[in-house]
């Protein structure tokens, strides 16, 4: 067949075109927003946008960071493979979007902070910080040499294109239009690519609606065990038991914590804005999550009688996706380069986020604090070297990841569980006052210990996962075609790799099982991978509970009621935004801020009145009333 990888028929020239075209765009996109007014010269320019975002930018740019090229491959397969029980993971999902809505959006908006992971050295101290910043910081360099190599790998099995020229032409394109243009070419570029992934999702659910049509491909999906949602058993070594995917924990610090989440709620105009972005992101996550289901039933049901991996032309399950659309759209000049521009560009995002938001952290935490004499501009400039070398780290790890690819599933799953650790420190900070510093660090490093136990026993113990029944009893073999090679390597990998996002990276390495049979050894290494994050994150918190009860509670009168959560009122949302703040600018409430309030006594940046605490949060009218312990 035309088209068909087996047969190394690239790309046509229509579909490089349309490849080129979105890539240029992407790259036209920085260069505006470098130039434009003089470019991005300013700190708060270049990483907080000067908070002057909109709705739609910042919901489709959330969006996009959530998804990625490796959602769109492996959420699809699961179900094409295992069933819909993946899309349990709306519940955690759902549950931390509320936490989020009530309390950690209003907290991190008012505070004004560049870096979510300032919070951790206000309530505890400077080494709780460092703590979540090297976790967020490892974790993201690793997952996002693992995006850059799955995402070229997928391209060049169909353009014949060398795959290290690919990863360092996608490294670079990133690079440019994250380097010169700042955030706001983040999030613009982000909204392009989230059209093209809701374009590429979209368009091969029409396709096999219109060939099979819209009921026959439920009544397949439902014939095969494609729509069982309600998969459940009380096995917790099984992977695609529906229990597992609502006990991601590490979903809740996705919505809640993660870096590149807070850095875009923050740079909202106000925060209605924020709260209503907020809300069309959470409606957005459910409904492209039900598209990626739709794209797996209607794969399956194209397919069924002949799947093309039991006919031996895919090695791997989340090969089904590209496979799908060499091998329907090839007569269709664009269309292919244009579905799996999708894929490309879903890559481009995910990158972009890792490349500002570790600009941002260490610019904000490693450059300001030590280099106290530096100017705005300089430090701008600081933000966009930082960048380049985030790029080079993606580069790199890319590069060695065909090296040491053994090694790779065993870091990403013990860097996602240190994720759901550091989760458990702001949880911790904002709903246990009476917790100080020496606890939270015992905790944190008792989760770490457990993580890198469990990280390794269970990949070296892990249990093979059953596809559901497929069949290859109405094939025909001039019909369809062998997957290129090319494609081994990378999905070979990305079978240990995350289904779902990029603002996801905390939980996605826990999607995917990789095929290999059970070992012998300790019951407790069978657990599903998906549980990881919940032991990690509830061993932190009860570690730190305990060193609380030897170390003794946290003085609470001193605290900065800003910093802590026992009730926000959220009723009244503040007409303006707050004053941007970076290291060292952070400061108690004066007299002035608490004015009007019938307050007089402050101390500790609190204003004091019986038996409620009310602040003024600073830039604005509002105030936030915390409702002290009885």
């Amino acid at each position: 067949m035309d088209g068909a990888f087996g047969s190394r028929s690239y790309f046509k020239p229509a579909d490089y075109i349309v490849c080129g075209v979105m890539i240029l765009a992407s790259v036209a996109i920085g260069l505006y927003y470098g130039l434009k007014g003089g470019g991005q010269r300013t700190s708060a320019s270049y990483i907080l946008a000067d908070r002057s975002m909109t709705l739609v930018p910042v919901t489709l740019s959330l969006l996009a960071s959530f998804f990625s090229g490796i959602s769109l491959q492996g959420y699809p397969a699961d179900v094409y493979y295992h069933g819909p029980t993946v899309f349990w993971m709306a519940v955690p999902f759902l549950l931390g979007g509320v936490l989020c809505w009530k309390f950690f959006l209003p907290m991190f908006y008012r505070l004004g902070m560049a870096s979510a992971y300032e919070y951790l050295e206000l309530r505890f101290n400077h080494a709780v910080k460092i703590c979540g910043v090297m976790s967020f910081l490892i974790f993201s360099v690793l997952y996002s040499g693992v995006v850059a190599f799955t995402a070229c790998v997928a391209l060049t099995a169909v353009t014949g294109i060398n795959v290290e020229v690919a990863i360092v032409g996608l490294c670079v394109v990133c690079a440019i239009y994250t380097v010169i243009g700042g955030i706001k070419a983040v999030l613009w570029t982000d909204s392009l690519q989230m059209l093209l992934m809701l374009t590429t999702t979209i368009a091969i659910i029409a396709k096999c609606s219109m060939t099979l049509g819209i009921g026959n491909v439920w009544q397949i999906a439902s014939t095969g065990s494609r729509t069982n949602f309600f998969y459940f058993n009380s096995d917790l070594t099984d992977f695609y038991n529906g229990w597992s995917f609502i006990g991601q924990t590490m979903f809740l610090g996705v919505v809640i914590t993660n870096q590149y989440m807070v850095q875009r709620l923050v740079i909202c105009k106000s925060e209605a804005v924020a709260r209503a972005s907020f809300i069309c992101y959470s409606f957005g996550v459910i409904i492209f999550q039900s598209l990626l289901f739709l794209v797996g039933i209607s794969i399956y049901a194209y397919y069924e009688g002949c799947d093309p991996s039991t006919m031996g032309y895919m090695t791997k399950n989340d090969q089904i996706v590209p496979y799908f659309i060499v091998d329907v759209f090839s007569d269709l000049p664009g269309i292919p380069g244009l579905l799996l521009t999708g894929l490309f560009g879903a890559a481009l995002s995910t990158l972009s986020s890792v490349f500002n938001a570790s600009a941002t952290l260490v610019g904000e935490h490693f450059v300001k604090p030590y280099w106290k004499d530096l100017k705005d501009k300089g430090y701008t400039v600081a933000l966009k070297v930082i960048a380049v070398f985030a790029s080079a780290a993606a580069l790199g790890m890319a590069f060695l990841i065909p090296v040491v690819g053994d090694a790779i599933p065993v870091v990403l799953t013990f860097a996602g569980c240190s994720t759901a650790g550091c989760f458990a420190l702001f949880i911790i900070g904002v709903f246990c006052p009476f917790c100080g510093s020496k606890s939270v660090v015992t905790g944190f490093v008792v989760g770490l210990i457990v993580a890198v136990t469990m990280s390794v026993g269970c990949i070296i113990h892990q249990v093979k996962p059953d596809n559901l029944p497929l069949s290859a009893e109405m094939c025909l073999n001039e019909t369809y075609m062998d997957m290129n090679d090319t494609l081994v390597t990378a999905t070979s990998l990305a079978t240990q790799l995350p289904l779902v996002t990029t603002l996801n990276l905390t939980s996605q390495i826990m999607m995917t099982e990789s095929n290999t049979n059970r070992s012998e050894g300790p019951v407790i290494f069978s657990l599903a991978k998906s549980w990881l994050s919940l032991l990690t994150f509830l061993t932190t918190i009860l570690a730190t509970l305990c060193a609380t009860l030897v170390t003794g509670t946290n003085d609470t009168s001193s605290m900065d009621p800003r910093l802590v959560i026992w009730k926000i009122k959220t009723s009244f949302v503040p007409s303006e935004k707050p004053q941007i703040r970076g290291i060292g600018e952070y400061s108690p409430l004066s007299d002035m801020e608490c004015e009007g309030l019938n307050n007089k006594d402050v101390s500790n940046g609190k204003c004091e009145n019986d038996s409620t605490e009310a602040i003024a949060i600073r830039g604005n009218e509002s105030t936030v009333e915390f409702v002290t312990a009885m």
